[in-house]
């Protein structure tokens, strides 16, 4: 029997039961709950936390890397979107999290890893302050969480470090029905795309977020020795050096490949099993002249997905389109602070002292009303919770003074939060 791979025929690959896995009944919510089990079986469990797309579809791409260093990521979709029972806007992110809950408790998993990229800040702060049993250790010690470009809430006009945010003034109802708005918007910009004289430009525009975050994904990892930009160089737009983190060098994830292995805690590759798609790391490239005629030397080949009709980026967002999406109106408005409970910038402020107070309690001999000045409580907390974020300085959705307001939040309370920041000079919202 042959096992369709990445490689061999992508859309069959896509199709296999652990891109598509279904809880039919959530036990803490009682709705039906859709996942996806990828990476590598056998390796280190990491729970990573969707961005506003909010689709299962999203990190599919990421399945041969993941394969490649040893983790096995578990990708739920949230409510209102894949398989995923739809709830009220102002139940959403504690019902998603117990769905999370209830699918790792059915898979058996407790990961001491969380990986969350924008909007996912709200359910990674949920979980560890609302359901800590469901990590490897709970909160003693705390699991590493790695965040990706997450989302800053916007402040109000007021705040000393308001910044303006380009799509605030979308309307709510739009931005609600946008699970049927934005196909249709997409149909008619295709058809206009067509008509034009020089559409493959504007394919080409139109796609570049898409094609930018995947680079890292469907590309070869780069050797641990290879550099990202990091925050060596001056910050853009309103930070000066001195408010830029100083960061070791030698302690930066340079990609997502020695993210991953990170994450994993060992520098050897898993072993290769039948269907798997990584491929053959010593297999060349067919070597190429320069401008002299002379030979250059070629590299290892490492393709990791197959031919498809445009690109995987394409197909997994087809794929995301085809199922239900109407969550995703619900996550923007979220991230907007435009529902019926605050999320905004209070919302995070209270978040993070709920989450030092929760660290707190976990890790203290003594239960008590003491508050977190009490220099005794101080030392007997032995593991503050260590968060990795990543910012890129040309992220127009989080622009820098929202990055630099976020890190101030999470700085608060050191003893409790050791906060490890890694700026990307040519970095965006997608691409990190």
């Amino acid at each position: 029997m042959n096992i369709p791979t990445a490689l061999s025929d992508p859309p069959a690959y896509l199709s296999l039961p652990k891109f598509n896995r279904r809880l039919p009944r959530c036990p803490r919510t009682n709705l039906p709950v859709t996942y996806s089990d990828i990476g590598d079986e056998n390796g280190v469990p990491v729970i990573y936390l969707l961005p506003s797309g909010c689709s299962r579809w999203i990190a599919a791409p990421m399945d041969p890397l993941l394969k490649r260093y040893g983790v096995r990521m578990i990708v739920v979709d949230r409510p209102g979107c894949g398989g995923t029972g739809e709830v009220p806007l102002i139940e959403r992110i504690e019902r998603s999290c117990e769905m999370i809950v209830s699918v790792l408790e059915h898979l058996k998993i407790r990961p001491a890893h969380i990986l969350a990229s924008s909007a996912g800040i709200y359910y990674t702060l949920h979980l560890l302050t609302r359901h800590p049993s469901i990590f490897l250790t709970g909160l003693d010690p705390p699991p590493k969480v790695y965040l990706l470009a997450p989302w800053s809430p916007l402040l109000p006009v007021e705040h000393p470090d308001h910044w303006p945010f380009k799509w605030d003034w979308i309307p709510t109802p739009l931005i609600a029905t946008q699970h049927i708005t934005t196909p249709h918007l997409i149909k008619a910009a295709t058809n206009a795309q067509k008509a034009y004289d020089t559409s493959l430009k504007a394919i080409n525009t139109g796609k570049s977020i898409a094609l930018k975050w995947f680079k890292a994904i469907t590309e070869e990892p780069p050797s641990l020795s290879s550099s990202s930009s990091i925050s060596s160089s001056t910050p853009p737009n309103d930070s000066t050096p001195s408010e830029t983190p100083e960061v070791d060098g030698d302690s930066i994830a340079k990609s997502a490949g020695e993210l991953l292995n990170n994450l994993r805690g060992a520098n050897t590759k898993p072993s290769i099993g039948e269907g798997t798609d990584i491929p053959n790391l010593t297999e060349t490239q067919t070597p190429t002249l320069d401008e002299n005629g002379n030979g250059v030397p070629s590299r290892p080949s490492s393709r990791m997905w197959g031919e498809c009709e445009c690109c995987v980026a394409c197909l997994t967002s087809s794929y995301m389109s085809a199922e239900n999406g109407q969550g995703i109106g619900q996550e923007h408005l979220i991230c907007l602070n435009r529902g019926p409970e605050e999320t905004g910038a209070k919302w995070l402020e209270i978040a993070v002292k709920d989450l030092a107070d929760t660290i707190q309690f976990a890790q203290s001999d003594e239960i008590g009303d003491t508050p977190l000045e009490d220099s005794n409580i101080i030392k007997e907390i032995q593991s503050p919770i260590e968060i990795d974020v990543w910012w890129g300085w040309e992220d127009e959705m989080v622009p820098r003074k929202g990055q630099l307001w976020f890190n101030k939040v999470l700085e608060a309370f050191p003893e409790f939060i050791i906060l490890n920041v890694h700026d990307v000079e040519d970095g965006d919202h997608t691409d990190l």
